[in-house]
């Protein structure tokens, strides 16, 4: 009997030590992605360019082969600007993977300052856009929340 007393406490003090702590620490937190909007998200740096979605004006677009229209300009001015390289990359946050991208086309477009983005959205949901300007001259960058439906 003193044997296993003697082989009972120190069982229990080590089972006390090892899972000790404080709850909210073993807890797996939340998550804190924020949920998607239809607001624009313009961020420009304080020396570059502005960046803004023209067309479609809502951010709502039709699932399948779309064409967005984007205007860069001087934020001094609010002049156009042209840009020797225009980034843009469309992605769709997928619960539990690896977002869903998919590829772009950017051209000039007719006017200075305007550039047009092929793509085709293959789902319908709140696709995020994020658009660089690579233009070491000019730097800039904005994002847009797309709603395909």
């Amino acid at each position: 009997m003193k044997k296993v007393l003697f082989l009972l406490v120190p069982m229990i003090f080590l089972t006390a030590a090892c899972g000790g702590g404080n709850q909210a620490d073993s807890e797996p937190e939340a998550d804190t992605a924020a949920a998607p909007t239809t607001e624009t998200t313009d961020t420009p740096t304080s020396e570059g360019v502005d960046i803004a979605l023209v067309s479609p004006e809502d951010a709502s677009l039709p699932m399948g082969d779309a064409e967005l229209l984007l205007q860069v300009a001087d934020p001094a001015t609010g002049e156009p600007v042209a840009l020797e390289n225009l980034e843009v990359d469309l992605s769709m946050g997928m619960d539990g993977m690896e977002p869903m991208t998919t590829m772009t086309m950017v051209e000039p477009g007719e006017q200075p300052g305007e550039y047009k983005v092929m793509t085709n959205l293959g789902m319908a949901g709140m696709w995020t856009m994020e658009v660089t300007s690579a233009d070491p001259a000019m730097p800039g960058e904005a994002t847009f929340e797309l709603d395909v439906q």
